[in-house]
C-alpha cells in the first residue's frame, strides 16, 4: 500500500489515529490500553454533554461499544481495530522513506485559543508530541495528528 501512495506522489499525507495500543498480542495490554482510551472517552462525553442528548447516545453505543467488543473480544482476522502510538507510526513511515513535518504553531494556537473558550478548558489535553500535535482529556491522550511526507529518495 505505501508503494501505490508513493507513486500517488503526494505533498503531504495527514494521520489522525488513536493514540493507544490496541494492537498488542496479548489480552492484558489492549485491556489496559482500551480502560484508559475508552475511559478517557466516557468521562468527556459525561462532562460535556447531558445523558439523554441523541448524539452522546450514538457515539456510546455505536462507536464505544464496537471498539471496545472489537478490541477485547475479537482475535486474529475479526479483531479489526489495531490501533497503535505515534512512535509506531513513526518507525513504520521511516521505512517508505517519510519525514514526519511540524504541525505548524499556527494550528496549536487556533486549538488552545478555542479550548481556552471552552468551559472545559481545564480538562483539555492539547499538546506537541515532537512534531505531531496530542488531543486527549485529563492528561490521557486519546488521538494524535500527524503529517508526513516522502524524501526523494527512500533510505537503505
Amino acid at each position: 500500500m505505501m508503494k501505490v501512495i508513493r507513486t500517488i506522489r503526494p505533498r503531504v499525507m495527514v494521520v489522525i489515529e488513536t493514540e493507544a495500543n490496541h494492537n498488542a498480542p496479548d489480552f492484558g495490554h489492549r485491556f489496559v490500553e482500551t480502560l484508559f482510551t475508552v475511559g478517557g472517552y466516557f468521562d468527556c462525553l459525561a462532562t460535556c454533554m447531558e445523558r439523554n442528548e441523541e448524539a452522546r447516545a450514538a457515539v456510546e453505543s455505536w462507536y464505544l461499544n464496537d471498539r471496545i467488543q472489537n478490541v477485547l473480544v475479537a482475535e486474529g482476522e475479526e479483531r479489526i481495530i489495531r490501533d497503535v502510538k505515534i512512535r509506531v507510526w513513526r518507525k513504520y513511515f521511516a521505512r517508505f522513506g517519510m519525514l514526519e513535518i511540524p504541525v505548524r504553531g499556527m494550528a496549536l494556537q487556533h486549538a488552545n485559543l478555542v479550548i481556552r473558550r471552552s468551559p472545559y478548558a481545564g480538562s483539555c489535553l492539547v499538546a506537541l508530541d515532537y512534531k505531531s500535535l496530542m488531543i486527549g482529556w485529563k492528561d490521557v491522550p486519546l488521538l494524535f495528528v500527524s503529517a508526513w511526507k516522502f524524501m526523494k529518495a527512500i533510505p537503505h
